[in-house]
């Protein structure tokens, strides 16, 4: 890891532990999105069980995840499919390694 990127997770890190509401878990993975030049962050809770409902903290728009939520969309996502496999990073898009995607995940894409 080098030098840069151990300053960024251990400043997000802080940010975790202080966190205690929504609004600053946010924040921490909107600092590190814009640390490491990303665009967007999604985090996606997965409760026990199939009848609880996700909680998502992204900075995607309002309607897509009210949409996502109410379609269910972490049913079909392959990267939410993908991450439950393992720990491992992973580089996700149309070539997920290891996944032959559906019709329906193809268009969710």
């Amino acid at each position: 890891m080098t030098k840069d990127m151990a300053l960024v997770f251990d400043t997000f890190l802080e940010k975790l532990s202080a966190s205690v509401e929504e609004s600053g878990f946010r924040g921490a993975l909107a600092d590190v999105a814009s640390s490491l030049d990303l665009l967007a962050f999604a985090y996606l809770s997965m409760p026990p069980g199939s009848d609880g409902k996700p909680m998502l903290i992204s900075n995607y728009p309002a309607l897509w995840r009210a949409r996502y939520l109410e379609n269910r969309y972490q049913d079909v996502d392959p990267v939410i499919l993908r991450a439950s496999y393992g720990k491992a990073p992973f580089r996700w898009g149309f070539d997920l390694k290891g996944f032959d995607l559906s019709g329906t995940q193809l268009g969710f894409f």
